[in-house]
């Protein structure tokens, strides 16, 4: 388990560090996605997460779903082309496991295409030089320290 600023992140997932998205590997091409512990930190407390309907294709840069923190809704966009296999609908109720545990509480799961997965989702070694440039940009030194700005033209890569 690779740690970054405070922020665990598994070093056996996939990470698309401009939208702050992790990806698990599942069976027949599909990959359950959540938001990193950095990208929830960024986003301040999260409380609810609506899916867009499942079978639904998407093209890279589309959202998958909204994000409700605080007062702010903010789309989240997949990386990649792919279908949305699942939404994970027990968020639209509360996804305040997502505050405390951000690889339990998964959002969506996608089917993509394996070039794709290969070309852009990244390891964790080559994450780690984006999502410490990410940090830079916000000034995040430390989990524990990192007050959430108010999100609005400052915030970079949750949405726009």
């Amino acid at each position: 388990m690779a740690e970054l600023r405070g922020c665990r992140f598994p070093e056996d997932l996939r990470y698309d560090p401009a939208n702050h998205l992790w990806f698990a590997a599942e069976a027949d091409d599909v990959w359950r996605v959540g938001v990193t512990p950095f990208g929830v930190a960024i986003a301040g407390e999260i409380l609810l997460f609506t899916p867009k309907p499942a079978r639904r294709t998407l093209t890279a840069g589309r959202a998958f779903g909204l994000l409700e923190a605080g007062k702010t809704v903010f789309p989240v966009k997949t990386p990649v082309d792919a279908t949305l296999v699942e939404g994970n609908d027990a968020l639209s109720h509360s996804a305040a496991l997502m505050n405390t545990d951000a690889y339990a509480a998964w959002l969506v799961r996608l089917r993509i295409a394996p070039a794709d997965a290969t070309s852009h989702l990244l390891s964790w070694e080559e994450a780690r030089v984006g999502i410490t440039a990410q940090m830079d940009l916000w000034r995040f030194d430390d989990l524990q320290g990192f007050q959430a700005p108010l999100l609005g033209e400052g915030a970079k890569g949750l949405h726009g």
